[in-house]
């Protein structure tokens, strides 16, 4: 008898288990397995962006890394999460003040924790991939001129692109140059 009482309260428990499992799997919005059923053309600020936006499932996404770049945010994935920050906002938190040194290097009061961080944001979350995205629009200008070659024909979009990476080397040197701010700040601190 008890047997029966085991095995019928097991399958109780089992059954609620599973139908709350699947109740709350239904409550979760995923875009995975979704129909991607339009493509818009991202303009951040009058630039155009290389990436595109989808449209899924009726709602128009844009792609983070491509918006948080040209808006000069730092953008870094924890786990399950995306945090974007803006450039302000980490100036701030890791500046702690906006004092300069008499060259007008503001990192100069920074804590030497604060500007390693700092540091390593520049270089991981801006450079590195603005220097990969240049490199992927070099490439394809490169191709485009190729078959321009072949084909005899102008490429219409090959002004555009160009444009796109004249944005990137701005992008790289003004990164570039607050990196340099931080690291001579950073070597103070020693």
């Amino acid at each position: 008898m008890k047997k029966w009482a085991y095995l019928v309260s097991g399958v109780v428990i089992g059954s609620l288990i599973a139908t709350a499992g699947s109740a709350f799997a239904d409550q979760i919005k995923s875009l995975v397995g979704k129909k991607v059923t339009g493509e818009y053309t991202v303009i951040v600020n009058g630039k155009e962006l290389q990436d595109k936006g989808a449209v899924i499932d009726g709602k128009t996404n844009v792609p983070v890394r491509g918006v948080s770049q040209a808006l000069g945010a730092d953008i870094r994935v924890e786990g399950k999460k995306i945090l974007v920050t803006s450039k302000q906002e980490v100036s701030a938190s890791a500046e702690g003040s906006t004092k300069s040194d008499k060259n007008g290097n503001k990192y100069m009061t920074d804590s030497k924790e604060s500007l390693e961080v700092l540091r390593d944001s520049i270089k991981n979350n801006r450079i590195k991939p603005a220097v990969e995205g240049r490199k992927n629009i070099v490439a394809e200008i490169e191709d485009l001129r190729k078959e321009e070659e072949k084909s005899g024909v102008k490429a219409p979009v090959l002004e555009a692109i160009e444009k796109q990476l004249a944005e990137y080397d701005k992008m790289i040197a003004e990164d570039t140059e607050e990196l340099r701010l931080v690291e001579e700040a950073l070597a103070t601190k020693k």
